[in-house]
C-alpha cells in the first residue's frame, strides 16, 4: 500500500488500488489515513475470496510462488488443478465445506496411491491456507501409506549387466556414487576438479522440455564426491567440452535403456533403484548413517545441521576408499563369458 502524503491544507491523503480500482482516503492524521486505506484492502480480500473459485484460487497461490519454487514444482501444481481438483475447481471458496474435501479425498483414494493423495491434498490446504479461508479440516481422514518393498539386484549383477554399455557411465554413477538422475544428467566436465566432482546443478523435464537447473534437490544435495579411477576414465573417453553435458540422453530415454535390460534379466527396477541399492551397501559396509547421508545428499537436520558438504575430513576420506575398494573389486572381475551368467537365480534383496 502507498504511504501517506500530506496536503497543502494540513490533511493526508492515501490512494489504494485494487483490481483497477483507486480509491482515495482523507484524514487529519497520517496514520489514520493509512488505517482507512487498509481496512478497505482488508474488507476487499476477504469479500473477493469468499467468491473465488478454487481454479482462480490455486492459480493465484501458483503465481504467487513462481520465483520461489522450482519449475518442476510448479509444473506439479499446475497438473494439480487440471487433472486432481476437477471436482473442486469450479465451486466457491465460500462453499468448500469439510464433508465435500473428505468425498474428494475419497474418490482419490480409489484410483491413485496414498502418496498422490497425500501431494494433492497438501496443496489444496496450501491454497486454502494462503487465502485465509476458514474451513475446519482436522477431521479429514486421508489413505494410510503404505510401505513397499522391492526385490532389488545386487551390485555386481547390475555391473555386469550394463559393461561397456551406452549407458554404463550413469549407471555407475547411480549406483557406486548414488546419484539421483537429474543430477547425473546435470553434469558437465568442469564440475569436476582432480578425481572431485562438484553437484552444483540438476537438469529436470518441465513438460515436455528439459531445464537446467542451478542448484539440486535440497540444500544436502549439492555437494562434493570423489570420483573412482573406473569412473574418471569413462568419462575422459568422452568427447565433450568443458560446458557441455556428459551424458547426451534425456530422462526418458535413459531410464527406457536402463529398464528394458534390467527387465529382460528379471528386474522390475527403475533407475532411482540405484541409490537404494548404494544405500544397502554403505550399510551392508558399516558406514555410519552421518557419512552414508552425507555422500548420498539425503536430507538429515539431526546428524548433517553441522556438516559442511565442501571439506573431506579425513574420516570422509576413509569412507570414500572404503565404498571405491568394494565397488573396484567388482569392477575389476571380468564377466565370466564361458559359462555365461543366470541373473536371475542370483541373491536379491530389499531396501
Amino acid at each position: 500500500m502507498a504511504t501517506a502524503r500530506k496536503l497543502p491544507s494540513g490533511s493526508w491523503r492515501v490512494r489504494a488500488y485494487r483490481n483497477g480500482e483507486c480509491r482515495s482516503f482523507t484524514a487529519g492524521t497520517k496514520r489514520e489515513a493509512e488505517y482507512l486505506a487498509s481496512q478497505w484492502l482488508i474488507s476487499s480480500d476477504e469479500q473477493d475470496t469468499e467468491d473465488m473459485t478454487f481454479r482462480e484460487a490455486a492459480e493465484a497461490y501458483i503465481d504467487s510462488r513462481r520465483k520461489t519454487l522450482s519449475p518442476t514444482t510448479i509444473h506439479l501444481y499446475e497438473g494439480y488443478v487440471k487433472n486432481t481438483t476437477t471436482r473442486l475447481n469450479n465451486l466457491r471458496l465460500g462453499d468448500i465445506k469439510p464433508q465435500l474435501v473428505q468425498d474428494w479425498v475419497n474418490e482419490l483414494t480409489v484410483s491413485k496411491s496414498p502418496k498422490h493423495v497425500h501431494n494433492a491434498y497438501g496443496f489444496f490446504t496450501a491454497v486454502i491456507y494462503y487465502h485465509d479461508v476458514d474451513i475446519k479440516l482436522r477431521k479429514i481422514a486421508l489413505p494410510q501409506k503404505t510401505k513397499k518393498f522391492k526385490r532389488l539386484p545386487t551390485a555386481d549383477i547390475v555391473i555386469e549387466i550394463f559393461r561397456g554399455t551406452e549407458v554404463e557411465l550413469p549407471v555407475l554413477l547411480g549406483l557406486w556414487g548414488g546419484l539421483r538422475m537429474s543430477e547425473i544428467l546435470g553434469i558437465r566436465k568442469c564440475d569436476i576438479e582432480g578425481d572431485v566432482l562438484t553437484i552444483n546443478r540438476v537438469a529436470v523435464m518441465v513438460g515436455r522440455e528439459l531445464v537446467y537447473k542451478p542448484h539440486a534437490k535440497t540444500y544436502t544435495s549439492n555437494r562434493q564426491l570423489r570420483l573412482p579411477k573406473p569412473i574418471l576414465a569413462l568419462i575422459e573417453a568422452l568427447d565433450r567440452t568443458d560446458t557441455e553435458p556428459l551424458i547426451r540422453l534425456n530422462r526418458d530415454q535413459l531410464y527406457d535403456r536402463f529398464t528394458k535390460p534390467m527387465k529382460k534379466a528379471g528386474y522390475s527396477i527403475c533407475f532411482h533403484d540405484l541409490r537404494h541399492i548404494n544405500a544397502s551397501v554403505m550399510a551392508q559396509l558399516g558406514i555410519p548413517d552421518l557419512y552414508a547421508m552425507e555422500r548420498g545428499g539425503w536430507s538429515n537436520t539431526s546428524t548433517l545441521k553441522s556438516v559442511y558438504q565442501q571439506t573431506f575430513t579425513t574420516a570422509r576420506q576413509e569412507v570414500d576408499e572404503t565404498i571405491d575398494l568394494y565397488f573396484q573389486k567388482i569392477y575389476s572381475q571380468k564377466a565370466d563369458t564361458k559359462t555365461g551368467t543366470d541373473f536371475s537365480k542370483s541373491p536379491k534383496y530389499g531396501t
